[in-house]
């Protein structure tokens, strides 16, 4: 009886830091699942689905928060993997929770790939990159024998062929 009084308290924490997100509030949802995942990972296995959610809620919370910091955005990339790879062990790939930690995951990442990438504005600043933007651009390789229009300045070869009476 105390497992289960335990468990459901755990799954209204859960809910309650799922709400706080849904309502955009990630430093309170950051908290309460940093207190409350240790006490789960005590009562509950650590491979319960429970715990699964509220990993991924935590990771959600991390990289959800416009004010998250790159080592925040990397917390979260590194809790869904581990998180993500558990549900795929226990629950199976194919399990709606896997697959949300799975799109989660793929968010993450996205946004710390943006926050990592400079911005061209943070690179003309930059007077390392000033070198690099001076240079002109260079032509791909197959533009490069191409006329100002685009088109090679030669006719398809089936066109020459059937203009060019001395070809027959």
């Amino acid at each position: 009886m105390t497992s289960t009084l335990y468990e459901e308290t755990l799954r209204a924490a859960s809910n309650y830091a799922n709400s706080l997100i849904y309502l955009q509030r990630f430093e309170e949802a950051k908290v309460l699942m940093r207190k409350t995942i240790p006490v789960a990972r005590r009562v509950l296995r650590e491979n319960d689905d429970l715990i699964v959610k509220m990993r991924k809620i935590y990771g959600e919370a991390l990289y959800h928060d416009d004010s998250a910091t790159l080592d925040d955005l990397r917390e979260a990339v590194t809790t869904l993997e581990d998180v993500g790879r558990t549900a795929r062990r226990v629950l199976g790939g194919s399990h709606p929770l896997t697959t949300a930690i799975e799109g989660a995951l793929r968010r993450a990442r996205a946004a710390l790939c943006a926050r990592e990438t400079p911005s061209p504005a943070g690179r003309a600043r930059d007077p390392s990159a000033a070198g690099d933007d001076d240079a002109a651009p260079t032509a791909p390789a197959a533009a490069a024998d191409s006329s100002p229009d685009g088109s090679s300045g030669e006719a398809p070869a089936s066109t020459r062929d059937a203009e060019d009476p001395s070809s027959k």
